[in-house]
């Protein structure tokens, strides 16, 4: 997947509760309905008008094919008494025999009385799940934070959160468990969860303020206008620290990577040194090749040192951005 695709998936996820406790139904429901908005709309109707349309037009073609049925099988057209061999007894003779044909498949009306009737009980039925799959998704709605619930402003510093998440979970040294693993993937979705609701009760909020007229004559409400707009921007500073440190954390997590990257370079090149060492060894003995061997150690020592400096960097950076409680 692309940045691109990455960044328009990450603006409209919504974010689910992780808390929540929903059955499995329920989440199956949900992930169709955010893979196909469009799947799941309305309202729950009563399922017998699912069947209207079909029992209308089904009814009717029965009923029709009934009566013809019970009009063809008193219907004589050829006489018994006519001479058979003269072009009108002969055309009377067909004619009777495709009534008499049409009349035996007529009787069958019946049969499709009992098609009509099970087509409409399947009707129902579907009409009736998808009543119940509806009431689950309306019922899931309070564990949901929608990217529409937002202001443009909330939403961006949702994606700046998501991507310094998943920037953390991508990484090497996160897959490769130098970082305490378990607790971010069990911590980040309470976080991401947190400053979701947070940034849906500023965006409530701050929808209602910027209705409300901004300028005014009266001193005493222009006071309360810049009271509200000084709690609003309190409020937003406080999920922007959040944010800011969940960015913190996942930029030492990728000097951690860089870092990491080095030490297996060096690692992948020391593999090979071993015969090259043993040739500089046995070829001189002089200060300059003990410098030099010297050197390699020291230079696999101090990357290695890095990476352990940026590991540890990343740590406290978790630490800062991960409170223990998970929720803060």
């Amino acid at each position: 997947m692309t940045e691109s695709k990455k960044s328009a998936d990450s603006a409209t996820r919504p974010v689910l509760d992780p808390d929540a406790e929903l059955s499995d139904a329920t989440r199956k429901v949900l992930r169709q309905a955010l893979e196909d908005p469009g799947r799941y709309v309305g309202r729950p109707a009563n399922p017998l008008w699912a069947a209207v349309p079909l029992l209308a037009r089904g009814g009717a073609g029965v009923a029709v094919a009934g009566v013809v049925w019970w009009w063809t099988g008193g219907l004589e057209i050829a006489d018994p008494a006519a001479d058979s061999s003269s072009l009108v007894g002969t055309l009377d003779r067909k004619l009777q025999e495709a009534v008499d044909m049409a009349h035996t498949l007529l009787s069958m009306w019946p049969l499709a009385v009992g098609v009509v009737a099970l087509l409409c009980a399947g009707l129902i039925a579907d009409r009736a799940l998808y009543n119940g799959q509806l009431r689950r998704l309306a019922a899931v709605q309070q564990h949901l934070v929608h990217p529409r619930d937002l202001t443009a402003e909330a939403q961006e510093f949702l994606a700046r959160a998501r991507r310094a998440m998943t920037a953390v979970l991508d990484s090497r040294v996160h897959r490769e468990r130098w970082l305490d693993a378990q607790r971010n993937e069990a911590a980040f979705p309470r976080q991401e969860w947190a400053i979701a609701q947070d940034l849906r009760n500023y965006s409530r909020v701050a929808r209602k303020h910027h209705r409300a007229p901004q300028e005014t004559d009266n001193a005493t409400v222009a006071e309360l206008l810049a009271s509200r707009r000084r709690v609003l921007a309190t409020s937003l500073h406080g999920i922007e620290r959040r944010v800011a440190a969940l960015e913190a954390y996942a930029s030492q997590v990728a000097e951690a990577d860089a870092r990491y990257a080095e030490v297996r370079e060096i690692e992948r090149l020391d593999a090979g040194s071993d015969e090259l060492l043993d040739l500089l060894a046995r070829t001189t003995v002089d200060d300059l090749a003990v410098a030099e061997i010297e050197a390699l150690t020291d230079e696999a020592a101090v990357v290695a040192s890095t990476f352990t400096k940026a590991l540890e960097s990343a740590k406290l950076a978790a630490a800062a951005a991960l409170p223990l409680q998970g929720a803060a």
